[in-house]
């Protein structure tokens, strides 16, 4: 017998991990457990009574873990015998998965048999057993977790480097955005002194207003498993984009690019959504005549360059709204991965605004001129399968999945395999981070330089790119690993 499984739950994974190592959780979210005693390291003897059917036995038996890797994963191995009534065994490999600092996606698979008796009574009744089995130790595992994360500290975000933050990287993006955005207009560049003039206190952040936003927590960063997770956290604004968070996140951006620590970054919304947009709200205060409206619009623009220009690979995780600005944010992302019940839309033309040049620039290179007019003339709203047919987004979680894993929504908590897009996006972003971070730094800039058009891409620049790649020791190191038969340990570098 296989089964697979999955299940969500509301604690850090260091907690789910100690909970799945403690002889009291254990007992007490097996079905029928007795006693569970710890017998030397990484090993348990068990007592459980249990009924399959007409057959009713007190098993007496031992779990061994093997293969630990805390706090990501083992394999245990459970024996017991019933006597008379039989014998089972199971190796069972358990994986977990931080998908937020609180949530964690706990991964299962296991491989049994079933001997005398029970083997008797055939594989129907005898697996129907198993699965009502797991679903009955998850919904107590579950409540058990539950209750310690209620009662332990909470982990907080990765601190960044705030002096890091501040001055020549934000500087330098305000001082290029305004640049740019005279060139596209047709007008002349203005001197590099004026440039910075233009875009001081309109673009560039402080290191002042870049700690307020993340002591704030308007925006979360938390580092995991060399994975930057960056939340939009104002849940009850349906994390609407204050300005001085559009202004904070290119200092952002500039700290993970800086981080050895970060392959990959995920941006995502808390609660339901990812983001409703600007903050209207404030507009009379920060955009309320053609000069605010025109700093507004590259501040915007220089936070979605910053994530577009990221060297390291960027996903977009969609859940809820994902409307105006908050498009251009996903947009920005080198991939979109979005949950069934997002909602996408563009309304731009209900409050007499155009659309920036960079966003429209951006959806036009997504999904082709017909649907961009179609989406910015008729500001209308469109649902995730919609978003997916035109080429808005690259994945909907869920997809194929619904049917299979009917089951699996009975489960508090719990979403069919495959339902997850925070899970499907960290699966990629994982993959991606075991990849040459040089070789996807080079594609990203030479796909980005093409698409975007009007001279966006820089040739020289781009051999550089791939020169700096072929000197590697990344390079040298991936040959070797191909010879090998090996996985490669890249370094960046």
């Amino acid at each position: 017998m296989e089964m697979l499984g999955e299940a969500r739950l509301a604690a850090p994974r260091e907690q789910v991990w100690l909970a799945l190592n403690d002889p009291r959780v254990l007992q007490a979210s097996i079905p029928g457990c007795e006693s569970l005693q710890g017998s030397g390291d990484d090993a348990f003897h068990a007592s459980v009574v249990s009924s399959i059917g007409p057959v009713k036995a007190r098993f007496a038996g031992k779990l061994i873990l093997s293969k630990v890797q805390a706090p990501r994963s083992y394999t245990l191995r459970a024996e017991g015998s019933g006597g008379a009534a039989g014998f089972a065994k199971a190796d069972i490999e358990v994986s977990l998965e931080a998908l937020e600092p609180s949530l964690t996606l706990l991964r299962y698979k296991v491989q049994a048999t079933v001997g005398g008796k029970l083997a008797q009574l055939g594989s129907r009744m005898v697996d129907a057993a198993a699965r009502k089995s797991a679903e009955d130790f998850f919904a107590r595992f579950g409540a058990e977790v539950a209750a310690l994360a209620a009662a332990g500290p909470q982990p907080a975000p990765a601190p960044l480097d705030l002096q890091a933050l501040a001055g020549p990287a934000v500087a330098a993006i305000a001082q290029a955005g305004g640049q740019e955005r005279g060139q596209e207009r047709g007008q002349a560049a203005p001197p590099p002194a004026a440039g910075a003039r233009a875009a001081a206190g309109l673009l560039a952040a402080s290191a002042e207003e870049v700690a307020g936003v993340l002591a704030s927590e308007c925006i979360q960063v938390w580092i995991a498993d060399h994975i930057a997770l960056v939340t939009l956290n104002r849940p009850r604004s349906r994390n609407a984009m204050t300005l001085a968070m559009w202004r904070s996140m290119p200092a952002i951006m500039a700290a993970l690019e800086r981080n050895p620590e970060v392959r990959a970054v995920l941006l995502c919304g808390a609660g339901g959504d990812f983001c409703a947009g600007a903050d209207i709200s404030e507009f009379a205060q920060v955009r309320d005549d053609p000069a605010q409206a025109r700093a507004y619009e590259l501040a915007v623009d220089a936070c979605c360059d910053a994530i577009a220009g990221l060297a390291k690979p960027t996903l977009a995780v969609l859940r809820g709204y994902c409307l105006g600005g908050g498009a251009h944010l996903a947009m920005s992302c080198d991939l979109r991965f979005a949950a069934a019940d997002a909602v996408f839309g563009i309304p731009a033309a209900r409050l007499s605004i155009i659309y920036g040049v960079h966003g429209t620039r951006r959806l036009l290179a997504l999904v082709g001129l017909a649907q961009a007019k179609k989406i910015l003339f008729g500001a209308r709203r469109f649902d995730a399968e919609e978003a997916l047919r035109i080429g808005f987004v690259d994945q909907v979680a869920g997809a194929g999945a619904r049917q299979r894993g009917r089951w699996w929504s009975r489960w508090r908590g719990r979403a069919a395999p495959g339902a997850d897009a925070m899970a499907q996006a960290r699966d990629f972003a994982r993959t991606l981070a075991d990849n040459a971070p040089l070789s996807i730094a080079g594609a990203k800039a030479l796909l980005n330089g093409m698409a975007m058009g009007l001279g966006a891409l820089d040739a020289g620049r781009a051999e550089a790119l791939i020169a700096a790649a072929s000197a590697s020791e990344d390079y040298r190191e991936g040959r070797a690993a191909f010879a090998q038969k090996r996985a490669a340990r890249f370094q960046g570098r």
